[in-house]
């Protein structure tokens, strides 16, 4: 019903109207009918959180869960039914191919210590009930490790594989479906694997 319902506001709303506070995009960029921008759950006006260049097909959901997230795409950049979730920054170049099922993540999402954990349980559901919803409108984000996300240039990156915060993948790098990123992808190679690790070179 979501999707439905996600489909029918994209397409009578437009998505660059549906999002004008959020979105700056090229005009030639086209969405496919699953894209969503989630904005950040604080309070106030957001500008343009989110920018996106030319000849683009997406069909991902970006989740903006802070007031600093920012999620910045390139030109001729496909993004399949997947799934960008930032705090901090989630950077993508040009002439990248990213598959389905693929997952973004910026961030820890809590802290290590159990302590701060339980405060956030407690947090997200008093805000849950308290702010019509908007269960991280009080999160602590001080205590949470976010590094950005960057996508270099002509990358290719297969089905449901899961990048990391803190990840740099190098200009040309290939991921292999299901691989899990932790560290760093050098140019012009192939990972593979949980965690990832590099298994070829190519010329």
């Amino acid at each position: 019903m979501n999707k439905i319902f996600n489909y029918i506001l994209n397409r009578i709303l437009g998505v660059a109207n549906r999002y004008k506070n959020i979105l700056d995009t090229h005009p030639s960029t086209k969405f496919l009918p699953n894209f969503l921008i989630i904005a950040n759950r604080q309070s106030g006006r957001q500008i343009y959180k989110v920018k996106i260049g030319e000849n683009c097909l997406l069909g991902v959901v970006i989740n903006l869960e802070a007031s600093t997230a920012q999620v910045t795409i390139g030109d001729r950049v496909f993004i399949g039914n997947s799934t960008i979730i930032s705090k901090t920054s989630v950077f993508f170049g040009n002439d990248i191919l990213v598959a389905w099922g693929v997952t973004f993540y910026d961030h820890d999402s809590h802290s290590l210590d159990f302590n701060l954990r339980d405060g956030d349980i407690k947090q997200t559901y008093a805000d849950y009930i308290n702010e019509k919803g908007n269960f991280l409108k009080n999160k602590n984000w001080d205590v949470v490790n976010s590094k950005p996300i960057v996508i270099n240039n002509h990358v290719w990156i297969g089905a449901e594989a899961f990048i990391l915060k803190g990840v740099t993948i190098g200009e040309g790098a290939i991921v292999g479906a299901r691989s899990v990123v932790t560290k760093d992808v050098p140019p012009y190679s192939i990972v593979a694997g949980n965690p990832a690790r590099v298994v070829k070179y190519l010329k």
